[in-house]
């Protein structure tokens, strides 16, 4: 009776091998970081929902515009919001990148929403 059961476990020991081998290898992908180089703070001034172009005013400027992705996450507090939703006068934080005359932004953060 014994060597009828270490028959099958010298069988299957190899399967289990492989299997756990290739479990090994099998692994989620890394987390790919954003590469930000264009961080803006200030005041909407004026909003396009045609071309999703938003333009800023910062204490820099006197209002500069710029590109919302598609992909852009738009959030209010713990809400996410849609870019239909953005109101001008609302101060915000955005996340974005520059090339060149080229200004796409990829996160919009509203800091200060005026009530209604």
């Amino acid at each position: 009776m014994r060597a009828r059961i270490r028959q099958p476990l010298f069988v299957l020991a190899p399967a289990l091998l492989s299997i756990l081998l290739l479990a090994g290898v099998a692994t989620a992908q890394p987390r790919v970081e954003e590469n930000v180089n264009l961080i803006v703070t200030g005041e909407i001034t004026a909003l396009d929902a045609a071309a999703r172009s938003i333009t800023v005013k910062s204490t820099n400027d006197d209002g500069v515009a710029y590109q919302v992705e598609a992909s852009a996450t738009i959030m209010l507090d713990a809400k996410k919001l849609e870019f239909g939703d953005l109101k001008t006068g609302w101060s915000v934080v955005m996340n974005g990148h520059q090339a060149g005359e080229s200004r796409r932004i990829t996160l919009i953060k509203v800091v200060k929403a005026p009530s209604p």
